[in-house]
């Protein structure tokens, strides 16, 4: 009987470790999927207008999202129940440290542009260009999508595999800092990256302190809402 139990809680752990390891992989072949999908039906995007463009975007990413509410539902259930009466509390505690992230973002940012000629990465480049062009399109991938997507990826899967705190916390943020280089590798886009980097670590420590993914999703939206405003109105 303790036999049995014990296999069964091996068997367990190793589903637990490949569901996680599948999911953050997925993350990045979820795109190459579509854009196969498009070649082997013959549609061709590049002649669409905006609206459909936007549609299909948006399509999408709600498609991702289900997939992976879908695969975390029970840890998403069990989540939320567990927090709900203190998920207001949560994110309110965790704004100062949410500003001490954006402080440093921030600092960084000036000292990295002391050593190059740009004070923004290629890809904040293209998100500007982006929510010129798609602005519906990107409300949602900014506020809702990457808040959703993001926290599950580089925050739930990373915590789901590795139960040691700093490393936790050190690699997750790594991770998700990296993932944002833009396609144009430039000394200038390895740099801006560290801002990225201050970010993910410091959603990471809220994340493990609060145990609770339901508040970094929070924080990260309010974070690009604003964001997603301020670049809306400069143009």
């Amino acid at each position: 009987m303790i036999q049995n139990n014990e296999i069964k809680r091996k068997k367990y752990i190793l589903s637990k470790i490949l569901k996680n390891i599948f999911m953050f992989s997925f993350y990045f072949i979820y795109q190459i999927i579509i854009l196969l999908f498009l070649q082997v039906f013959n549609i061709d995007t590049s002649n669409w207008n905006n609206i459909h463009k936007n549609i299909y975007l948006i399509s999408t990413g709600i498609f991702y999202i289900i997939i992976l509410v879908i695969v975390y539902s029970k840890e998403l259930k069990d989540d939320y129940k567990e927090s709900k009466s203190k998920l207001t509390n949560n994110v309110l505690k965790n704004i100062p440290i949410y500003i001490v992230g954006v402080l440093l973002m921030s600092l960084s940012n000036i000292i990295i542009s002391k050593f190059t000629n740009s004070t923004i990465s290629e890809n904040e480049i293209n998100v500007r260009n982006y929510i010129q062009i798609f602005p519906v399109y990107m409300a949602f991938s900014t506020i809702i999508y990457a808040p959703i997507v993001e926290e599950i990826t580089f925050r739930k899967t990373f915590r789901n595999l590795i139960s040691n705190k700093y490393l936790f916390i050190i690699l997750s943020g790594m991770v998700f800092g990296l993932v944002h280089i833009s396609s144009n590798t430039s000394l200038n886009d390895f740099l801006m990256v560290i801002p990225y980097i201050i970010m993910g670590i410091d959603l990471s420590y809220i994340y493990y302190k609060t145990d609770t993914i339901y508040t970094t999703m929070i924080i990260h939206s309010l974070h690009n809402l604003i964001l997603f405003i301020v670049q809306l109105i400069g143009g």
